[in-house]
């Protein structure tokens, strides 16, 4: 399969990304280098792995983690999956974090740190959502969310980043991107507290997409917090890459240009998974859905180690939602034909139900084939929603639907067991956000996260209320 990429520009230096970096060992040395394409990755029980390093052996060894309760429990592994460098495993059921352990068949030891989470089977039917306290500062529609997720002993600490946003100028015709970027310490129980002003953006940025990379989820033995693509101030979509240094839930040096996207987008559907950043579809400067799929890693040194142009989707999409499963990307929803920045409030142009699916390989995080309709679509069409990714469910939340103006289906969620993405179905009624006094929301933003004891937490910010055509700055959670 073709595949084209470009280069990255070493910044990592004038970044200040590499404090507290790692270079990679010498080939020669037995060890584990990654698991799950993290220094330290953060698990859970049943979740597909690969462990990366040097000297595992040509026949296969064993693979083992500590058990809850004590001792160690051992993980399958298939023989066709077992390599000198690379080893595909399972989290088995009863894993607990510590230090998992490869054994060669010529009895070499190498450990690694890992942490693992339990699950707590979150159900849909129980959802409530509950306005947060402290709304957003500024420039609510358009914001990129990240979440970084560090253990902190046996507990986790959690902090939600927000970068740019806009002001609409003249309803949802034009707007006005902001450069703001502010944490949120995340509370026990999901609440989220006083969003502190940090280091702002180069340069304005309004519909964009975060991340966040650090030891838990990436090679990167550092933090850092990237913004991608996005609108600028001339209210076109950009191709530029931002990166900065976080340390302590904070953004602590300035952000600096690191390697553009391949072309400008705005609205794209980004995932991160396992130490990569996937981008799927957007809208151009024009304002048209593209059909563009690019993958970067996250380098030792923070950088994105250029990003790799990937199969096209089959359909232009821009304003949809994704996800990245073990062994295939999955794309939904979203814009097809030209729309304004943001996607608009109109009932028109209309959006899609359908969804898309390709193979990735768990090892190289790359597109391994090509894209091809998938199940479930989406119960009818839909655009300018949050996606939150819990783990074993998704949850989709507000946009621009058949109904939504009485909110009728404000949130669907289907479930997740690896590979498999269930039917969407509706999860509305007295649970919803415009059942409890609040917005019908159009175009807010989302993120998920879950505690140490595996309780999932959901969030969504800003974006337009549907019934007043205006802007809201509230936030509400689960």
């Amino acid at each position: 399969m073709a595949r084209t990429a470009v280069a990255s520009v070493a910044l990592a230096a004038a970044l200040g990304l590499a404090c507290g970096g790692t270079s990679e060992p010498a080939p020669s040395v037995p060890r584990v280098d990654f698991v799950d394409g993290a220094i330290e990755p953060i698990l859970h029980a049943g979740q597909s792995v690969v462990i990366e390093g040097f000297g595992f052996g040509d026949a296969p060894g064993t693979v083992s983690f500590p058990r809850a309760g004590g001792g160690q429990v051992g993980a399958a592994v298939a023989d066709s999956t077992w390599s000198d460098q690379t080893i595909r495993t399972t989290v088995p059921d009863s894993a607990a974090s510590g230090a998992i352990t490869v054994l060669s068949a010529q009895g070499q030891r190498l450990p690694a740190a890992v942490r693992v989470l339990p699950v707590a089977a979150f159900d849909p039917t129980t959802l409530v959502w509950t306005p947060r306290p402290v709304p957003f500062p500024r420039a609510p529609v358009g914001v990129a969310l990240a979440a970084a997720t560090v253990p902190a002993g046996s507990g986790v600490t959690i902090t939600v980043f927000a970068a740019g946003g806009a002001e609409p100028l003249g309803i949802d015709s034009a707007f006005l991107p902001d450069s703001g970027v502010y944490a949120s310490a995340v509370q026990p129980g999901g609440l989220v507290s006083a969003w502190v002003r940090q280091r702002d953006l180069p340069i304005p940025r309004a519909f964009a997409a975060a991340a966040v990379a650090n030891r838990y989820n990436s090679r990167f033995a550092g933090s850092a917090l990237y913004l991608l693509g996005g609108i600028g101030p001339a209210g076109r979509a950009q191709s530029g890459v931002y990166g900065a240094a976080v340390d302590g839930g904070a953004v602590v040096r300035p952000f600096e240009a690191l390697q553009p996207l391949p072309a400008p987008v705005a609205g794209a559907i980004a995932v991160v998974r396992r130490g990569r950043i996937y981008v799927f579809g957007g809208a151009d400067s024009l304002g048209r859905p593209q059909r563009g799929v690019y993958v970067g890693r996250i380098a030792v040194d923070g950088e994105i180690d250029g990003w790799y142009t990937e199969p096209a989707l089959a359909v232009a999409r821009a304003y949809g939602g994704g996800v990245v499963l073990d062994d295939r990307a999955v794309v939904f929803g979203g814009l097809q034909d030209s729309a304004p920045p943001g996607g608009g409030l109109d009932s028109l142009p209309a959006r899609l139900a359908t969804a898309d699916t390709a193979a990735v390989s768990l090892l190289s995080g790359f597109l391994t084939g090509g894209w091809a309709p998938a199940a479930p679509a989406l119960p009818d069409g839909r655009s300018q929603f949050a996606t939150l990714d819990l783990g074993d469910q998704l949850l989709l939340v507000g946009g621009r639907y058949p109904g939504d103006t009485a909110g009728t289906a404000e949130t669907l969620a289907a479930t997740i067991r690896g590979d498999t993405l269930a039917t969407f179905a509706g999860v509305s009624g007295v649970t919803a956000i415009s059942a409890n006094g609040g917005p019908i929301l159009v175009g807010p933003a989302g993120i998920a996260w879950r505690d140490a004891d595996g309780t999932a937490h959901g969030l969504v910010l800003g974006g337009f209320n549907l019934r007043t055509r205006l802007r809201t700055a509230g936030v509400w959670g689960f």
